[in-house]
């Protein structure tokens, strides 16, 4: 009698083999429970080169990831002209710090073609891409790939898509200072709990038609989670209603205080009245409700409960937060009065000619 053959189904195991911090290659995932394997990976975006299967994508973007589509038969390459869109794309996820999956059906022929095509236009030169390539599966298998990749390497650009984000001296590490803006959000989440309970940007919108204004820690904060949460096509969106806010509201301040300001600070005026809801704003629902602004998530509150709150707390440490920050970017102190932000001009990235205004005036251009 033979005995009860061992299960080798992999319907779910997903292992992502990683070609740096940021790029994976692997296979086509055929379970949620796979898809889920991916996820805890950290995988934020996937590069779908799957001709063969026309709705995994659609599967893929439901499961919460960032997709871009090229779908390719099998044993084919792409054509030159979508090819370099294609690479446009994963220039700009992974300079937005997003983890990219690179799939075909096997993960080898379709996806190494790509990849290949990615290491030269990062500058590896063919030498040096199929050092790399050597100990992956993931590599062009056929003359059809091959030629793509000799023929893109003799005209590929250069990088074209720059790091949106703060470019300062050096690289920092955010994670300490989100790490204490976070404290901050959890401080909020008890106040509002212990209220109503309700929470702007989810049961209501009213926080949505009111000028928000940040300091550097929380601006840093919202733009690295517009640049991770969102897709390209979702910024894009977002930033074009940004730039019709930031219009509305300098419109509206101008009306209140007799000039146009680049950030507003009193409040005075309802973003309706002049036309205008927050960017972030979509069909009732905070695109970023999960790390929405503390002015938002403070909305409403008792109005002496809410002095207190910012006066004596949220106030002074996300000063101390935006100082630190500062200081780690720049090697320089900040002096008294740092500037603060719209939150349309923090969205659509205007808010960076502030900072970089600031930084001339304390001599550090």
């Amino acid at each position: 009698m033979m005995g009860k053959k061992e299960n080798t189904n992999v319907g779910y195991a997903y292992t992502v083999t990683w070609v740096t911090d940021q790029l994976g290659v692997g296979h086509a995932p055929m379970s949620h429970p796979q898809l889920k394997a991916i996820h805890e990976q950290g995988v934020d975006a996937i590069l779908n080169l799957c001709g063969e299967f026309c709705d995994l994508h659609d599967i893929e973007k439901d499961a919460g990831f960032e997709v871009h589509y090229l779908p390719l038969e099998d044993e084919e390459a792409p054509g030159l002209i979508e090819l370099e869109k294609t690479l446009e794309w994963l220039d700009e996820a992974i300079y937005l710090g997003k983890k990219v999956l690179i799939h075909c059906r096997h993960g080898i022929g379709r996806t190494g073609t790509v990849l290949n095509a990615y290491l030269l236009r990062r500058g590896l030169g063919h030498k040096l891409a199929g050092k790399a390539l050597k100990k992956l599966k993931s590599k062009p298998a056929n003359f059809v790939q091959w030629r793509t990749i000799r023929k893109y390497g003799k005209q590929s650009g250069q990088l074209t898509v720059r790091e949106p984000s703060l470019e300062f001296k050096r690289l920092v590490d955010l994670s300490p200072f989100f790490n204490d803006y976070q404290e901050l959000v959890l401080r909020v989440e008890e106040n509002v709990h212990a209220a109503d309970g309700l929470a702007c940007g989810q049961d209501h919108d009213q926080c949505c038609h009111t000028p928000v204004s940040l300091t550097l820690a929380e601006a840093v904060h919202i733009s690295h989670r517009i640049n991770l949460e969102l897709t390209g096509e979702e910024r894009l969106v977002v930033i074009e209603r940004a730039v019709e806010t930031a219009q509305a509201e300098r419109k509206a301040a101008k009306a209140v205080d007799g000039e146009v300001t680049d950030t507003d600070e009193s409040g005075e005026y309802c973003l309706s009245e002049a036309g205008a809801v927050c960017p972030l704003l979509k069909d009732g629902r905070c695109l970023l409700f999960e790390h929405r602004p503390l002015q938002c998530r403070a909305f409403g509150l008792d109005q002496s409960a809410d002095g207190d709150l910012w006066g004596e707390m949220l106030t002074p440490a996300l000063n101390k937060i935006s100082s630190e920050m500062w200081l780690a970017y720049t090697g320089s102190m900040a002096s008294v009065g740092m500037p603060t932000f719209a939150l349309p001009d923090v969205v659509s990235g205007k808010f960076m000619e502030t900072v970089f205004k600031y930084m001339m005036e304390q001599g550090l251009e």
